[in-house]
């Protein structure tokens, strides 16, 4: 019996040796893989800075023009204040519409008072005036009294806008 008890103990002991994870084998190196591709690279390396046997051509120089002054008008200075909007009745927006007329006109946007606007041009209506609705970033017709336009601002450079 105490030989049976041995016999199993040993019979136990070799099964979970041979269930326990084995240790990983090393990876095997690609010897002649890696040689190859370090050859590869030396030689692309080596032949971009190869010795080349013909010169380089000689840079050609030739004589500028010569220069002749001629007197430049400055240009006249323009306004780089923005037009801004402002509600003549003291309210805090003003209306713009798609159109010059506010009658017979749609409200495109009510725009804040003192916001910088894109001026567009004049209206072919008097007092009225086109700008860059700055919400929608579409044409808009805004009444003259609400714009305040800078005394520099030249509208007259400014083209003519019907609808």
């Amino acid at each position: 019996m105490y030989h049976l008890l041995l016999y199993l103990i040993a019979l136990t002991a070799i099964l979970l040796g041979a269930c326990a994870p084995q240790a990983p084998a090393a990876p095997t190196v690609d010897v002649a893989g890696t040689l190859s591709v370090e050859l590869a690279s030396m030689m692309m390396t080596q032949t971009v800075a190869a010795y080349s046997p013909t010169p380089p051509p000689s840079p050609t120089f030739t004589a500028a023009p010569p220069v002749t002054e001629t007197p430049t008008v400055p240009p006249a200075p323009v306004s780089t204040i923005m037009p801004k909007v402002m509600e003549a009745g003291g309210s805090e927006y003003a209306p713009c519409y798609l159109g010059p007329v506010a009658d017979g006109n749609k409200l495109s946007s009510q725009i804040s008072s003192y916001k910088d606007v894109e001026f567009v041009g004049m209206s072919s209506v008097a007092g009225w005036y086109v700008i860059m609705n700055p919400y929608f970033h579409t044409k808009c017709w805004i009444e003259a009294k609400n714009l305040i336009l800078d005394p520099s601002f030249d509208v007259s450079a400014f083209p003519t806008v019907t609808r």
